[in-house]
């Protein structure tokens, strides 16, 4: 009875389909219930697999497209990182080229050796004292800048307290520079000229330390009539016995790579390497010259005195 009853059911079924073949209406109705079939075992193929998921405690991971929000943060992050970025930064997030401060740390064994020859090649006493404090003041200047401009500080207090520094030193390697210099010229000129430099150097770093704030062309217009005070005893240079023309021409020389390096510094203009050497490392060259410009110079004096 079961048997017979199958092939009743199997036969009808297969009349069905057959009598669907000639009529649209129930051949859609058998396309819509295959359908309707399909999705539900493929519901309860993700309803399985999300119970599976649930009894095991695992899910499987999502990828996602960095948003514009991931993008900046890493871009910020690559900007407060030195080492990450194509060109450093310092504390205040100001770009800084490849070479900035390299020049001066290369330069600073030169000028210790330097310093140290002037002083031993000195005459005792006053010559000696100011060789000492040239040297002193030159090297102060080197170190400070190289390790302002190389190390890559992140702390904004100790950057400021470097800037001041940095900016003091200028002042004083002006007044350093004078003082053996003078020694070639009569007590009457020398200690009056002495006086004032080192008062008006005293000044002009009190000022950088306390207005921090200050604009850029103030100070610079205070370094150019310093490093020009000389200018008015090239004559008695050129004819002082103990210094010549040879000395003067330096002198000369050296103050006007100075004066050039802070204008470039002032108007922030030339760069001609952009992200290795600008107008700064520019400023930097022009320190350096005059340096040497002005150490040959004091050499040939304390040598003649």
């Amino acid at each position: 009875m079961s048997t017979a009853a199958s092939q009743g059911l199997h036969s009808a079924s297969r009349t069905q389909h057959g009598a669907a073949r000639h009529d649209p209406i129930a051949q859609s109705a058998i396309s819509s219930d295959s359908a309707h079939g399909g999705r539900d075992a493929t519901r309860s193929r993700g309803e399985s697999a999300q119970t599976r998921q649930a009894q095991t405690g695992q899910t499987q991971p999502t990828r996602t497209q960095p948003s514009q929000t991931s993008r900046a943060s890493r871009a910020l992050r690559s900007a407060r990182n030195p080492q990450s970025s194509r060109v450093g930064v310092d504390a205040f997030g100001i770009r800084k080229p490849r070479l900035r401060g390299w020049m001066h740390l290369a330069v600073l064994p030169l000028c210790i050796a330097a310093s140290v020859v002037l002083i031993c090649v000195a005459p005792a006493g006053w010559v000696k004292a100011a060789c000492a404090v040239y040297g002193a003041a030159a090297m102060l200047l080197f170190a400070n800048s190289a390790l302002l401009h190389v190390v890559p500080w992140t702390s904004v207090r100790v950057t400021k307290i470097l800037c001041a520094i940095d900016y003091s030193n200028i002042f004083l390697i002006i007044a350093g520079t004078n003082t053996p210099i003078l020694f070639a010229l009569p007590a009457s000129i020398r200690w009056p000229y002495l006086a004032v430099i080192w008062a008006t150097a005293l000044i002009g770093t009190m000022a950088h330390i306390v207005w921090l704030r200050a604009p850029g062309w103030v100070f610079t217009i205070v370094y150019v009539v310093l490093g020009l005070a000389p200018v008015t005893l090239i004559p008695q240079l050129w004819s002082a016995p103990a210094a010549g023309p040879a000395p003067t021409v330096l002198i000369g020389a050296g103050g006007a790579a100075y004066i050039a390096g802070a204008v470039c510094f002032a108007i922030h203009k030339p760069n001609p390497i952009p992200d290795w050497f600008e107008y700064h490392e520019v400023f930097h060259l022009g320190t350096i010259v005059g340096y040497i410009c002005h150490v040959v110079a004091v050499y040939l004096v304390v040598c003649s005195l």
